[in-house]
């Protein structure tokens, strides 16, 4: 079993309050009653006052330094909604088996991870690739398909939030934004 452990929150768990560079934050790692892990994070002046929604496996202090936004948060957001996306495509498969449903979705978000090394090429052949996700080793076998033109405009809505710059580019790369301020 695999857990994701997410990082620091930007506001208190109990109150919503944001945290403040180097405010002294007072975190806990708890298993809820599905058997989920879950991050709470309050600042220390609440750490009594909050009530955990399940057991808590341990508890720690930092002091709360906030990141940059840069835009890697959202990269990474977004490489893991593809990442969840393609994994999902296999669940209920037998594994090793080639399944053709979405052939054509599961071998873009493969291009796509590959690209990304999310996923690894183990072998290529005609009919398959079998790739291997490198943060579980599970191997996946993604049917060889063309992807025609047709395919992206039949599933321009579903790939939009998968594709970098998606949001708002016109033909010639500004933005609506950019649109609308030039047409003022």
């Amino acid at each position: 079993m695999e857990w994701h452990i997410t990082p620091i929150a930007r506001k208190s768990f109990h109150s919503d309050v944001e945290f403040a560079k180097d405010d002294a934050i007072a975190c806990a790692l708890v298993k809820t009653e599905e058997g989920e892990l879950a991050r709470v994070d309050v600042l220390i002046s609440e750490a009594n006052k909050v009530e955990m929604p399940g057991k808590v496996l341990c508890r720690w202090t930092q002091k709360f330094k906030p990141k940059p936004n840069d835009g890697k948060e959202e990269a990474e957001a977004l490489k893991l909604t593809a990442d969840n996306l393609f994994i999902s495509f296999f669940e209920g498969e037998e594994e090793g088996a080639l399944s053709v449903e979405n052939a054509e979705l599961k071998h873009f978000l493969g291009l796509m991870l590959e690209r990304r090394r999310v996923l690894r090429v183990k072998a290529r052949t005609r009919k398959y690739t079998r790739y291997v996700h490198r943060p579980t080793k599970r191997e996946f076998l993604v049917p060889a398909v063309d992807l025609d033109p047709q395919f992206f405009l039949e599933n321009e809505e579903k790939l939009a939030f998968l594709v970098d710059g998606a949001e708002g580019d016109g033909e010639d790369g500004e933005t609506d934004s950019e649109k609308q301020d030039s047409d003022s």
